[in-house]
């Protein structure tokens, strides 16, 4: 080869490398935008698969129709968090703040809230839960005081994946072009409208990534609001503040183990409240307890679940402020004061009405609730009562004597769940529309009576421990149940006894009650006694009804205990629905003393006066004067004045 090629090929060489130089930096920048790009669409992909991972058996049960719906929200939820991370990725322009903090937010709520309810509850808060009143923000003070560490688990990670991941973005391949930014803007708020307005319902229950799910539940919020949906113009109870309770010490004349079983929507005239030989409504129970006490006579001030549960488990009247609601202690934190181990065993599902976020905090030491062991219960119905007495038959276990164990059942609710195998109570109705009123009175009574098979078998198992020798069962049921006897069906609506008439009975092992105690119950047999009295008597089973420590709370709680003869007959309390902890949908106010019931409602004109010893169906109203000592106790509930 000759000098002059040689040269040539040098000087070829020399200029090939800039270019060379040129490409592969070209290459670099693109591997970095598709690394970028790929994490855009990671990021969202990873909550879906997360969600997969927890919900594998329930998304792979969606049928063709609900498995599209899944999928196209998924995919509207991709482009939501591309488009935000996106835009946070801008070196330049005021937009990019903005972004970041949406993003941040978003991040913590529909992701981290989400996990952390997952994690609580077994299931995501969704349009349904809000609408029923549970809280989308929760209290973070009472979050981070109470189960810090588990929330603090669930929202870190999505916080800093929310920081990091634009930034990472951002180092790898910016968003420089605005044309591109605005596109992303329009992107994320289109699909986010997208996820919001379109009814979840045409979609499987939870069938949406918790992150979508959020944003749909706000959507129907937004909207419900917008339409003034009463459902989210209610008052619902609010996460609590509770009093200090001082250490306790627990002196019982005997100690003794409490269970307390907790019906639903059920009625004092469908069951067996003392035993009967001839059963019909529920046999189980009836046999396993036959040496009950019954009290024949004990009414709920109220026929609303959350109301009813805060006076039992409080001392509260339904007539109090909301803050007494919030600031007055529980029963297990009486029990926590005094060290002694408690648990709080429901089929209920705490999402329904808040009523998971007023009892956060609560020291109980074991715990399970409808959605802890049944992916798919029901606001309305919660989970299967036979599963919960199951777990609550093993659980019990692990409680250290004595003990207090409330066992909270929910199948009773309509639409009153049944076991098509087993109806004694003939032909059913799925709901109360065209419904011929035996039809559905049946079905509750089938309902009951299946509920009741659960509560034998417990009643029994547990009766075969060491431990029910040294232990008290208390039955009582939350409210009662109209069956369209004044017109109605279900609860809330009404005062009247089918309503807030409801069972109640202490069955004790021998040696459990003293002669006095057991002197007093019994006299208490055909008695008129209230809710209120519940409360004081539980913490009598415990032995903290006379600490001394107490005299202040005490002085909150208008009940007497049971044990010792219970409230006066001749005291009067107010009767309503619409509580400041739970307004209630349908006025209505009333009071009562011993059988006298003063009565109203916001569409009648008039009070009702009833003596129910008289007139137990509440058919003849007396005279409105007859029943005159009650108007100002009925007047002064915090529900207002009657308009009339």
């Amino acid at each position: 080869m000759s000098t002059t090629s040689r040269q040539d090929l040098a000087r070829a060489s020399e200029d090939s490398r800039p270019r060379i130089a040129i490409s592969g930096r070209k290459a670099k920048v693109r591997a970095r935008r598709w690394a970028a790009r790929a994490l855009l669409v990671a990021t969202p992909l990873l909550i879906i698969l997360v969600d997969w991972v927890k919900r594998r058996p329930r998304i792979g049960d969606f049928d063709s129709r609900e498995l599209a719906f899944y999928l196209g929200t998924a995919t509207l939820g991709v482009l939501v968090w591309s488009s935000l991370i996106a835009l946070a990725t801008r070196i330049k322009g005021i937009g990019r703040w903005p972004a970041r903090v949406v993003l941040v937010v978003a991040a913590l709520l529909a992701v981290g809230g989400q996990l952390y309810t997952f994690q609580r509850y077994g299931a995501y808060v969704n349009h349904r839960a809000v609408l029923v009143g549970t809280s989308f923000l929760p209290s973070i003070g009472q979050q981070l005081w109470f189960d810090r560490w588990s929330f603090a688990r669930a929202l870190l990670p999505c916080l800093g994946a929310a920081i990091v991941v634009p930034l990472v973005a951002r180092k790898l391949a910016p968003l420089r072009i605005r044309a591109r930014g605005w596109l992303c803007v329009d992107l994320a708020i289109i699909a986010s409208l997208l996820v919001a307005f379109i009814s979840p319902e045409q979609g499987a229950e939870q069938g949406q990534p918790p992150d979508m799910m959020y944003i749909a539940a706000m959507g129907q919020l937004a909207r419900a609001r917008w339409d003034h949906n009463e459902m989210v113009e209610r008052v619902h109870p609010g996460a609590r503040s509770p009093e200090p309770v001082p250490a306790l010490v627990a002196k019982p004349p005997v100690k003794r183990n409490v269970v307390m079983i907790i019906n639903e929507s059920v009625r004092t005239t469908s069951i067996c409240v003392e035993y009967s030989p001839n059963c019909r409504f529920t046999p189980f129970s009836n046999a396993a307890a036959k040496d009950r006490i019954p009290l024949t006579q004990m009414r709920s001030l109220d026929s609303t679940t959350a109301i009813s549960l805060a006076v039992m488990w409080s001392g509260v009247a339904p007539s109090a402020p909301r803050e007494a609601f919030h600031t007055m202690p529980l029963i297990w934190e009486f029990t926590h004061a005094a060290g002694l181990e408690s648990s709080y065993y429901t089929s209920q599902n705490l999402l329904f009405g808040n009523s998971g976020k007023w009892l956060e905090g609560a020291p109980y030491t074991r715990h399970i609730s409808a959605t802890m062991f049944e992916q798919d219960a029901t606001y309305e119905i919660g989970g299967d009562d036979g599963k919960l007495i199951d777990y609550s038959l093993s659980d019990l276990n692990h409680l250290k004597e004595p003990y207090l164990a409330v066992i909270h059942l929910s199948n009773t609710h309509f639409p009153y769940k049944i076991d098509p195998e087993d109806m004694p109570f003939s032909s059913q109705e799925e709901t109360n529309e065209g419904a011929a009123d035996n039809d559905l009175l049946n079905r509750y009574q089938d309902s009951i009576y299946l509920q009741d098979k659960a509560i034998g078998r417990f009643l029994t198992e547990y009766k075969k421990r060491p431990e029910a020798a040294r232990s008290v069962i208390m039955y009582v049921s939350d409210h009662g149940e109209q069956m369209r006897e004044k017109g109605a069906v279900g609860h809330t609506g009404s005062l009247f006894e089918q309503e807030i008439r409801v069972p109640f009975w202490i069955d004790a092992a021998p040696g459990m009650l003293t002669a006095a105690e057991e002197k007093s119950l019994r006299d208490l047999k055909t008695v008129p006694v209230t809710q209120l009295d519940v409360f004081p008597t539980l913490m009598d089973l415990m032995g903290l009804w006379d600490a001394p420590e107490l005299d202040k709370l005490k002085a909150r709680v208008p009940g007497k205990s049971l044990l010792r003869g219970g409230s006066s007959p001749d005291q009067a309390f107010a009767l309503t629905n619409c509580s400041e902890l739970w307004a209630c949908a349908f006025k209505n106010w009333g009071a009562i003393r011993g059988t006298k019931k003063l009565i109203s409602h916001q569409g009648a004109r008039e009070w009702s006066c009833f003596d129910v010893a008289t007139d137990p169906e509440e058919m003849h109203p007396l005279d409105p004067s007859a029943c005159a000592d009650l108007l100002p106790v009925a007047e002064g509930t915090s529900a207002g004045k009657h308009p009339f």
